[in-house]
């Protein structure tokens, strides 16, 4: 077996990405969506059309065991990643509401602070919630945004290229597998980072975009990819790393501020200039495809990611049998 087909076990292996597929037992219950939902569930957020512009709907939660180990940081991250799920659409959050349950006033109070520091770094104001006193420790947020212009995963097609964005100055929190590089920046950071979506949305410069979860940047362009209805080519080398890190944790690692792009060919380097120029590594590390297959490449070895002819990730189909194939229902 190459170390290729060795990486692609690991990721495919690991709980984080399992999960992920986890998602399709309950979302069979759901398989219908109203008219007023643009796309079927699957993407990083429901979009709702408003008028000339677009409601965008999310939740997160955080795994139980973090935030029992680390509720302030548990509380802190339950914003984040619903902040990056209304960005990674091209919008921008208008107000988030919480669930937060702890057997002790003093875990309730760590989780609760954590929550706030969220909010005053990324600019969203926590409206409301709900709270479970005396239970487990859990942390979860719903979050409403706004947007004028889409980044839809829908849109993503044969040709494009795709872009990860990720802000390589940070460290690795603890020994979890998260790379914190939100915590050493202001809000005022932070902003003009996580603006650049909605910028790029409304420029018209990318189609789709997804926040890269705790499945990790391959994980997450396969995301891209089958919501787009389509296969990819990725290139295993080219995929921003933090110097010196190790690469097979590191394709594992929830990023804290990371994206990646469907864009077409004549925009990505204007797309990647603008990451850039907040000082966000971004890089060209694959193409979607008009094939089932999600394909990755390093060197001369090629491996399998996942084939939408017989499996599914975030979406729930049963066949697949090119990018123009249209899947009824999706469940994310």
């Amino acid at each position: 077996m190459s170390e290729l087909d060795k990486t692609i076990r690991q990721v495919k292996a690991s709980s984080a990405f399992r999960r992920k597929k986890e998602i399709q037992t309950p979302a069979r219950f759901f398989l219908g969506h109203p008219p007023s939902l643009l796309d079927p569930i699957g993407d990083d957020a429901a979009v709702i059309q408003n008028g000339d512009d677009y409601l965008l709907m999310s939740c997160d939660g955080v795994i139980p065991e973090l935030v029992a180990s680390e509720p302030k940081w548990a509380g802190y991250c339950s914003v984040l990643v619903s902040v990056s799920d209304i960005y990674a659409m091209g919008g921008r959050p208008v107000a988030i509401v919480n669930l937060l349950s702890a057997p002790t006033d003093e875990r309730a109070a760590l989780i609760a602070e954590g929550m706030a520091e969220g909010c005053r770094k990324f600019g969203v104001p926590m409206v409301g919630g709900h709270y479970l006193p005396g239970e487990a420790e859990g942390a979860a947020t719903a979050i409403l945004g706004r947007a004028t212009h889409l980044l839809r995963g829908s849109q993503g097609r044969p040709g494009q290229l795709l872009i990860a964005a990720v802000d390589l100055n940070g460290s690795p929190y603890k020994h979890y597998l998260q790379w914190d590089c939100t915590s050493n920046k202001t809000a005022e950071e932070l902003h003009n980072r996580l603006e650049l979506l909605p910028k790029i949305a409304e420029l018209g410069l990318a189609s789709a975009a997804r926040d890269i979860s705790n499945a990790g940047v391959l994980g997450t362009l396969a995301m891209l990819a089958e919501n787009a209805k389509c296969g990819a080519d990725i290139d295993l080398g080219r995929i921003p790393r933090p110097p010196g890190a190790d690469f097979q944790r590191w394709l594992l690692m929830f990023p804290g501020y990371g994206f990646v792009l469907s864009t077409d060919p004549e925009h990505a380097d204007d797309v990647r200039s603008m990451f850039e120029s907040e000082g966000v590594t971004a890089a060209v590390v694959g193409e979607l495809t008009p094939h089932a297959k999600v394909m990755v490449y390093q060197g001369a070895e090629s491996a399998e990611l996942m084939d939408w002819t017989h499996e599914s990730l975030v979406v729930a189909r049963h066949e697949q049998a090119d990018c123009g194939s249209r899947a009824v229902q999706s469940g994310s």
